[in-house]
């Protein structure tokens, strides 16, 4: 199971929150290539922020449209959003888990609805889409081969990067 390196996400928040940067590539350290001790960065997360705004309506929130694509095998790190965020598979199969502090409410894309809660996991294909609630800890996982394209959109505090990362070990 491959992992991100917690520094390279932290990092890419950062840019992106400091520069406001519409494309974030979160990178995770691989092993190292035989006869190589250095390990070898491959792209794990590219986040592409459509727009972005701070409503009037929603003083000190800002909402964005975002489109995440998730390399094949990456693992995020556990994590929670200032805010709530909502999304929906544009293709892949997304493997995801609720750790503590909240239930992710899914629409299928057959209609049906339902409430996955801590220590649950789900599996999300094209069409389904689900609310993820402010501070509720959960991480995400690609266990294909091909990456996965999320859309999001998102109403998260404004003086915040959009995710939190929890110290903890995610289990699959």
């Amino acid at each position: 199971m491959r992992t991100i390196n917690v520094g390279y996400f932290r990092a890419a928040v950062v840019l992106c929150v400091l520069t406001g940067a519409s494309v974030t590539t979160l990178r995770a350290a691989q092993p190292a290539t035989p006869g190589s001790a250095t390990p070898v960065a491959t792209v794990a997360v590219v986040r592409h922020v459509f727009i972005s705004d701070e409503p009037e309506s929603a003083p000190g929130e800002t909402l964005a449209l975002v489109e995440y694509t998730i390399a094949a095998g990456a693992v995020l790190p556990v994590h929670t959003h200032p805010g709530v965020q909502m999304a929906t598979v544009e293709s892949g199969t997304l493997t995801y888990h609720v750790i503590e502090r909240g239930s992710v409410t899914i629409s299928r894309a057959d209609g049906t609805d339902e409430i996955v809660g801590p220590g649950e996991t789900a599996i999300f294909e094209v069409g389904d889409s689900w609310v993820e609630p402010e501070g509720m800890v959960h991480y995400a996982e690609n266990l294909t081969t091909e990456p996965i394209v999320l859309m999001s959109t998102s109403l998260l505090a404004e003086d915040e990067p959009p995710t939190e990362l929890v110290e903890t070990t995610p289990t699959s």
